[in-house]
């Protein structure tokens, strides 16, 4: 009986389940058929639609979307706000890693010349930059040739990727872009420059519905991915576009023409009217009047021609930047505009040259001609160094302008001996 006894509590003893390794097991069971909520909030894809809500200041539905740069995971939706609007919205998805991500619209398809929209978690608004070389003094922020929205260039951070969100207003986007991606962890200063990229790609979007989008390609790793750098033989360059036949039809359409970009044209017209022709007429006042009344027709089909594409361009160049930094440039395009039209109406109300008014009309005359003169040339200058544009291009006018002084100077000479 008592041999029973033992045997039926060792019995029940060894059927009794042990607490510990059963919760155990239950565990390993429950994570394993949790669905994965830290992946699926990192992640981000073109068939999840965006979940961001009120934190984008623009709607994101119906937005053309694809894998813009497979290699570090870059999301782009983008495509116009409303039917018949000229408003573009974009919405550049990648990884945080603590540093920048940036996108830029190139008119070559290089990263130097570009403009690009660039943000980081903490940022909370998106700035503009002009990437006028490869080094961050030489991307000022708060410049460039991108018309942004106003309020509408945000970045949003949720879960582990940011989100890079801005409207480009009254410009229709290049098709040639470039992505980029800081180094980790490091932010920009106070100032605004940018570190140099770890990493950077360029790739082609279309403007017609998605039909060839190029994802980017040319990323290297090595933070020198911009195309310029010397030593890369054959094929492409890194950094470089490299176009497919489909993208290179979108292109074509969308972005032909982009060497002469806005800000461009407004400078080309500046330099044609108050760098070079108001100048010419100056002379041809001043040194052909033994060529009567050649000189008279001439002097004032110069000085009338430059006048009016000297206000064509100072038009187009108040369409371009609303920010500080062009405040004394735009009031001394409005100052050379108005000694233009103080000079017509003084045509107008010319004295007879018998008359004793036409020596102080004289005097008035040469007098805001040359003001005009002086103000043009200056802020031409002072324009190139506003668009930071390559050196060659205020280097070219200044030798232009270095020949005409010297020419000026001699034929001054000549007019005072004879």
């Amino acid at each position: 009986m008592a041999g029973t006894t033992r045997a039926s509590k060792h019995l029940t003893q060894q059927c009794t389940p042990r607490p510990l390794p059963v919760l155990m097991a239950l565990c390993f069971i429950s994570l394993y058929h949790l669905p994965p909520v830290t992946s699926q909030s990192a992640a981000d894809s073109c068939s999840n639609g965006l979940s961001l809500g009120s934190l984008v200041p623009f709607n994101t539905t119906g937005l053309t979307c694809f894998q813009a740069w497979p290699s570090q995971d870059f999301i782009l939706r983008f495509g116009k706000a409303a039917l018949g609007s000229n408003v573009w919205s974009f919405v550049l998805s990648a990884p945080d890693n603590g540093g920048y991500i940036s996108m830029g619209f190139s008119p070559t398809g290089r990263m130097v010349g570009s403009s690009a929209v660039a943000g980081w978690s903490g940022a909370g608004t998106a700035r503009r930059y002009y990437l006028s070389g490869t080094s961050p003094s030489s991307c000022p922020p708060d410049q460039g040739d991108l018309a942004l929205a106003r309020g509408a260039a945000v970045v949003v951070s949720k879960g582990s990727r940011l989100y890079l969100a801005f409207q480009l207003a009254g410009q229709q986007p290049l098709t040639d872009v470039i992505y980029a991606v800081g180094p980790s962890g490091t932010l920009p200063g106070s100032n605004g420059l940018l570190p140099r990229h770890q990493d950077m790609a360029s790739g082609t979007i279309s403007l017609s519905g998605g039909a060839g989008v190029s994802p980017a390609t040319g990323g290297g790793g090595d933070g020198d991915g911009d195309g310029d750098d010397d030593g890369e033989e054959g094929g492409e360059r890194k950094g470089e576009r490299r176009t497919s036949p489909a993208s290179a039809s979108s292109s074509g359409a969308g972005g032909g023409g982009a060497f002469l970009t806005s800000k461009r044209r407004h400078g080309v017209l500046a330099v044609v009217s108050w760098g070079a022709l108001v100048p010419l007429g100056v002379a041809l006042a001043r040194f052909f009047k033994r060529f009567d009344p050649f000189w008279f027709y001439a002097h004032v089909a110069a000085q009338g021609l430059g006048c009016v594409v000297g206000a064509v361009a100072v038009v187009a160049g108040f369409r371009l930047d609303d920010s500080d930094e062009v405040a004394a440039h735009k009031a001394i395009g409005v100052a050379v505009v108005v000694c233009a039209g103080l000079q017509a109406m003084a045509l107008l109300a010319r004295p007879a040259k018998e008359t004793k008014p036409r020596r102080f009309w004289n005097w008035y005359h040469h007098g805001v001609g040359r003001v005009a003169v002086a103000l043009g040339v200056a802020n031409v200058f002072y324009g190139f160094s506003l668009a930071n544009e390559r050196r060659e291009w205020s280097y070219v006018y200044g030798v232009f302008i270095g020949i005409f002084a010297v020419v000026y100077l001699v034929l001054e000479e000549w007019r005072r001996s004879h």
